[in-house]
């Protein structure tokens, strides 16, 4: 997005406020400064000398999911998200980025993984890893290796299944899209150069990822950084991969299914961010029999879970009461379980009911599919 394309969309947000009820921060906390209009006038004052980058200002542009609804419930479908990500981008040339957002940057570059020197969670089958010219590379992403490990081994339970050709990456490594959403641009595609690199080695002929962020990044970003990934590597998110093979016959539901009233949650990315909207609704029908119940907010108006940009990691506290509002949500459509197609949104929906007296079951499109087959 261009200076001038940015300026414009400050100087025309900071007049409006129709879209401050799509914004989900707004919405957890009814501060105006968290608003698309709030961030416009921070954003304008500054420019125009009225104010400077304060260490209250700076937590505000980082307390922001950047889930894009504001830009879809807009008449005009001004990018607001992505001025925030711009002024992540002056923070961090300014060197002010707040300390918790530095220590996610460093531990990125320097680990590969926003999760400091934490081991991962998930080791793959012997025999798996690094093998070359497999047809199927699995990208688990960062929070499945290191939070939710079940994903990976619901994976591993269906490529068994398919007896499919498959491998992993040694050492995985992150995507770059977090240090994309903090404002740390030109790190990010340092990561996307050293991914790249070492795809180039292993030689698959499919990409197969869960990580709605990953496959984001993979599809829409590395060709913009121009990164784009090796010649005849195909990309897919695994509802995308799943939805074939039940399509093509190589799944078939073996047990009936134990879940009833479940509702799908779009994840940003994958949905409002890449357009995905019927795999996943489609995989689940074609596993359970029946669609799923929709949320009063779905597909291009869905809110976000509260992982959005991070802020799971940034800002637990306020990601904590966006997930619930969707947790609520998912009471308020009669549904027992939510099934999403992106590890962060579990990560942040299931870690916002701990404690909770009666929570909501939460389930990736994978372990469905495991439980199933």
């Amino acid at each position: 997005m261009g200076i001038q394309e940015i300026r414009q969309t400050t100087e025309s947000c900071k007049h409006c406020f129709m879209c401050r009820h799509a914004c989900p921060t707004f919405l957890a906390t009814k501060l105006d400064s968290h608003t698309p209009r709030g961030y416009a006038l921070l954003l304008s004052e500054i420019d125009h000398g009225y104010q400077s980058w304060t260490p209250a200002i700076i937590d505000r542009f980082y307390q922001c999911s950047r889930c894009g609804l504001c830009r879809e419930d807009c008449a005009y479908h001004w990018a607001e998200d992505e001025v925030v990500r711009n002024a992540r981008e002056e923070i961090v040339a300014g060197a002010l980025a707040p300390g918790r957002v530095k220590s996610i940057a460093d531990s990125i570059t320097s680990h590969h993984h926003p999760y400091g020197e934490a081991p991962d969670s998930w080791t793959p089958p012997p025999g798996v890893p690094g093998r070359k010219k497999a047809e199927i590379l699995y990208f688990a992403g960062c929070a499945t290796r290191q939070s939710h490990p079940e994903i990976a081994r619901a994976v591993e339970k269906i490529m068994s299944v398919l007896g499919a050709d498959w491998t992993t990456m040694p050492k995985e490594g992150c995507c770059g899209m977090p240090l994309f959403d903090l404002g740390y641009t030109d790190e990010a595609r340092a990561e996307s150069r050293r991914l790249i690199d070492r795809l180039k080695e292993l030689k698959a002929r499919f990409l197969i990822t869960g990580c709605a962020h990953c496959y984001r990044a993979f599809t829409e970003l590395y060709p913009a950084w121009g990164t784009p990934l090796p010649e005849g590597l195909q990309v897919m998110h695994i509802s995308q991969y799943l939805l074939r093979q039940f399509q093509q016959g190589g799944l078939k539901v073996a047990r009936p299914a134990a879940l009833a009233g479940v509702s799908y949650h779009d994840p940003c990315q994958l949905g409002r961010n890449a357009g995905e909207y019927d795999a996943p609704r489609n995989l689940i029908t074609l596993a359970l029999g029946v669609p799923p119940r929709e949320l009063f907010h779905s597909k291009e108006k869905a809110e976000c879970c509260g992982a959005g940009s991070s802020m799971f990691l940034t800002d637990p506290d306020i990601a904590r009461k966006v997930a619930l509002m969707r947790i609520r949500a998912v009471h308020d459509a009669g549904s027992a379980a939510v099934i999403t197609a992106c590890q962060n949104c579990k990560h942040a929906l299931v870690d916002a009911q701990r404690g909770e007296a009666s929570g909501v079951q939460v389930f990736d499109l994978a372990e469905l599919v495991a439980m199933l087959v």
